[in-house]
């Protein structure tokens, strides 16, 4: 004995004839990509006490409101410090590019700033630019000093960030909270 197959909605079968089709006004009205995303967001977020209910909110915070950030480890902070440090300008955007977390990005700022710091004294300190390091010193300090702050603004936001993240509600986790 054969069982027919169930007939599901939207398939060809004997429930299809029976559905009308849209017509070409209801057809060709669909919302944007950006109303759809706005409307599951919403949806999404209804029973939740967020504080972003205001619709002028929702549409300042449009770009960022639907990425993810996570925090990371300690190890990713590490490595994209290293890759920074070690590799200057070229190392900074690769970390920038490879780790999305936050660890990731503020071990790459604060690889950058020790990187500054570091070209600052070889520059300093090296025979074959005395002629040129000699003169304006207080350049030399204001281009040490940018690259210390930048440095420690990359290391402090990591560890105030990572001591606060279970404190953080989930309706602000969901926003990006890395902007430099």
């Amino acid at each position: 004995m054969v069982v027919p197959p169930p007939e599901y909605p939207g398939t060809y079968g004997q429930g299809a004839a029976n559905q009308k089709l849209p017509t070409y006004a209801e057809a060709t009205t669909l919302p944007t990509y950006e109303e759809a995303e706005r409307s599951k967001f919403q949806e999404a977020h209804q029973d939740s006490d967020s504080n972003l209910e205001n619709p002028d909110e929702i549409s300042a915070h449009e770009g960022r409101l639907f990425r993810t950030t996570t925090l990371g480890t300690d190890g990713m902070f590490l490595c994209a410090f290293v890759m920074a440090f070690f590799f200057n300008w070229i190392g900074f955007l690769c970390s920038i590019c490879l780790f999305n977390t936050i660890a990731g990005r503020c071990g790459a700022l604060s690889g950058l700033g020790l990187s500054i710091v570091k070209w600052i004294c070889i520059v300093r300190h090296n025979k074959w630019a005395s002629d040129w390091a000699d003169g304006d010193s207080w350049v030399w300090w204001l281009l040490l000093l940018c690259g210390m702050l930048i440095f420690l603004r990359g290391a402090i936001h990591y560890i105030k960030t990572k001591y606060e993240w279970t404190q953080i509600q989930n309706s602000l986790r969901n926003r990006n909270l890395f902007l430099f």
